[in-house]
């Protein structure tokens, strides 16, 4: 059974970091879909990255976000930026990650609130 989840960058002011996201995250593969927002006046797009992710067993989204994504993400930014990735698992709740060029924190979300 394929397990299927969902994820979502949040505004990224820098264009480096952006970039190094849109790069990893922007895969038009069977477990990974991302997709640049448009912005809402129809013109250019918006520095926020959304999409699927997804896994063949509960929970292996997160265990491909950061063991592989936000790895090649922190390849890619720039040393000063922290950067915010929630993954919304189809069964297993919603982690939030944050990270720098040199580490990784993950926080559990329980009913809309980030612990």
């Amino acid at each position: 059974m394929s397990e299927r989840g969902s994820f979502v960058t949040e505004y990224i002011y820098c264009q480096q970091c952006f970039d190094a996201c849109r790069e990893v995250l922007c895969e038009n593969e069977k477990y990974l879909k991302g997709v640049v927002i448009p912005s809402w006046t129809g013109e250019g797009n918006l520095p926020i990255i959304a999409g699927k992710i997804g896994g063949t067993s509960m929970g292996e989204e997160f265990i491909i976000m950061k063991y592989e994504l936000i790895p090649e993400i922190q390849e890619k930014m720039c040393a000063d930026c922290n950067i915010r990735i929630a993954v919304l698992s189809d069964a297993c709740g919603t982690l939030v990650y944050r990270f720098n060029k040199n580490e990784i924190e993950e926080r559990k979300v329980d009913d809309g609130i980030e612990r």
